[in-house]
């Protein structure tokens, strides 16, 4: 009797444990729910990443769709000088009275240029650099150095300290041989 008191005991404590295929199993669901909770959270980030991607894109769009307004706004006073010194120059007897019309629209463009930090590249006798002058022309001159601007063919323009549009000019090279001496000979012959 004695060894069947051991024995069911024993079959107690097996009962509570449980059998090694059992463990193995509920770890396996414990990891496969985990992991499907997991792979439910990276799917919601994805999807809030990705929709905060296209919330960036339609803001940085609306941006750009309004400061193009505000730029428009702001260039819309300068046409309608404009568009008074078409009507004044149809009647106008003199020139001069056009032309302040003109001056007038320029010097608007120049103020709403001015107000968006848009400034002129300085090109007379300055050394010519690629980043804000575009060469166009090079012209043999005695005067000046080689290298230098001795002409602007049309304005270049920068906003912030970043090139707009550079400058189209004329760059000074030195003389060749020949006209060198042609130069030297008019210099004496001026003497």
């Amino acid at each position: 009797m004695l060894k069947r008191k051991e024995d069911i005991k024993k079959q107690q404590l097996d009962a509570k444990e449980p059998a090694p295929d059992e463990s193995a199993s509920q770890a396996k669901a414990k990891i496969s729910h985990k992991k499907k909770d997991l792979l439910a959270k990276l799917q919601r980030v994805t999807a809030d990443f990705a929709n905060y991607q296209k919330r960036m894109a339609r803001n940085a769009a609306e941006a750009r769709q309004w400061a193009r307004a505000e730029m428009i706004k702001s260039i819309l006073p300068a046409i309608d000088d404009f568009e008074q010194a078409l009507e004044a120059g149809k009647t106008a007897q003199d020139v001069q009275s056009l032309l302040e019309g003109f001056e007038l629209v320029h010097d608007h463009l120049l103020a709403m240029l001015g107000k968006q930090q848009v400034a002129t590249i300085a090109t007379q006798g300055q050394k010519f650099d690629p980043a804000v002058h575009e060469a166009m022309l090079h012209q043999e001159s005695a005067e000046h150095e080689p290298g230098t601007v001795i002409a602007e063919l049309r304005k270049g323009y920068t906003m912030n300290g970043r090139t707009l549009r550079p400058a189209r000019v004329t760059v000074s090279k030195s003389l060749t041989s020949e006209a060198a001496n042609q130069n030297d000979q008019n210099q004496d012959s001026e003497q």
